[in-house]
């Protein structure tokens, strides 16, 4: 079953829901963002498809799905508990503590803030909100001096970005501090079949401009990416799934590697894939639909997959929104999309509610890859404008 909900649907995702029929919960954006034609469902029809499914197999593009699932079923009921596990991120690292001891982590409230000192770590630290999205409120902070600034801004930035979302989804009334954990990032989707097993379905390598980065800038996957990491990938996901049972429970995990391969966990995120359904980077790149594979228990043949797959690297790349605009300016996506040789999809975000410009997926060759740099270090406000020097408004003139 499936939940889609703000802030985004894809043409991909709509199209299958169309396609396969698969059941959709109609709520209030899936009225008004999902075809007529999809097979959509009532609260009461979701009820009983999930308890013939014992409560798995749902999937949703957006954790504001989580209030829903509180609503309907409970705070307390098992639904909400496993999300609640991997969403609140304190909670994780507590049942996690064991299998990676070496990662140290407290939380604290908002309101004790303004007296936390550096010293009280000692040592460099990512805070970020206890539940939260989008790496808003995420920092790194090395000294006592970038404390100062950090702490300045951590709370008004949480809380705007807040502003968008339910606080199921983001909240500014806690923060977890951890110590750093080194190493090349990863974001994951997958699932866990019906023993227990994970399925692999995406693998993103992070790419940041710099340690103080944590942004959500850039995601990059190949084939050399998906062909080196797999196997080890998977062994990692098998060792969370002794935690608990989360059979037809999909997760989006980010990682990181060591030099050594050593594999610990930034966060697990359930119930959904990639964000905003860029997780259909998998289809642009591989051909493989996540939305099929996890409503039909498929799992992806990597070996005949990687095989096609040529030595392109595929893209991702989030334009941010810094600031809101004026009302006298727009943002100029035409200017964007010339940055870039192999377009292959610009999605356009709603940047008047939400702080972000667009999705654009990409493709780059050897001789073209200089332009993930060019991405990764992009000004977006570089490509804001008056509304009256727009090509579209010159046009009609």
């Amino acid at each position: 079953m499936f939940i889609f909900d703000q802030p985004y649907i894809s043409d991909v995702a709509e199209n299958y829901l169309i396609e396969s029929q698969a059941p959709l919960l109609e709520n209030e954006f899936a009225l008004k963002c999902v075809s007529e034609t999809a097979n959509h469902i009532s609260d009461a029809e979701a009820v009983e498809q999930l308890e013939r499914d014992n409560f798995r197999w749902l999937y949703s593009n957006s954790e504001n799905a989580i209030a829903w699932i509180v609503k309907t079923f409970g705070a307390d009921s098992e639904l909400a508990l496993k999300i609640d596990l991997f969403k609140n991120k304190f909670k994780f690292r507590e049942k996690t503590a064991a299998l990676f001891p070496d990662v140290s982590f407290f939380k604290i409230a908002a309101a004790d803030i303004a007296s936390f000192t550096f010293d009280r770590v000692g040592a460099p630290f990512i805070i970020k909100p206890m539940v939260g999205f989008i790496s808003a409120g995420v920092h790194r902070v090395n000294t006592a001096e970038e404390w100062e600034s950090v702490r300045a801004q951590l709370l008004e930035e949480t809380k705007e970005t807040a502003h968008a979302f339910p606080e199921e989804v983001i909240s500014s009334a806690f923060f977890i501090v951890e110590s750093i954990i080194e190493g090349d990032e990863y974001a994951v989707d997958a699932y866990f079949d019906d023993d227990n097993r994970p399925v692999v379905l995406n693998i993103l390598k992070h790419r940041f401009n710099g340690d103080q980065d944590m942004s959500d800038r850039l995601y990059i996957t190949s084939a050399e990416i998906i062909a080196s990491r797999l196997a080890s990938i998977e062994g990692f996901l098998a060792d969370l799934a002794e935690l608990g049972d989360f059979r037809g429970l999909p997760v989006h995990t980010e990682i990181r590697i060591d030099d050594s391969d050593r594999i610990r966990p930034i966060e697990v995120n359930p119930l959904r894939f990639a964000g905003w359904c860029s997780t259909d980077i998998a289809s642009y790149a591989y051909g493989i639909n996540v939305y099929d594979c996890f409503a039909k228990k498929k799992k992806p043949d990597w070996d005949a997959v990687l095989e096609k797959a040529g030595t392109d690297t595929f893209a991702m790349a989030v334009i941010e929104r810094p600031t809101p605009l004026r009302d006298d300016q727009v943002f100029d996506y035409d200017k964007l999309g010339k940055e870039i040789t192999s377009v292959l999809c610009m999605r356009k975000m709603d940047y008047r509610t939400f702080p972000m410009y667009a999705f654009l997926f990409f493709s780059v060759s050897k001789e073209t890859e200089h332009e993930l740099d060019t991405l990764l270090t992009l000004d977006p406000e570089a490509f804001v404008v008056d509304n009256a020097l727009t090509p579209a408004h010159r046009r009609t003139r």
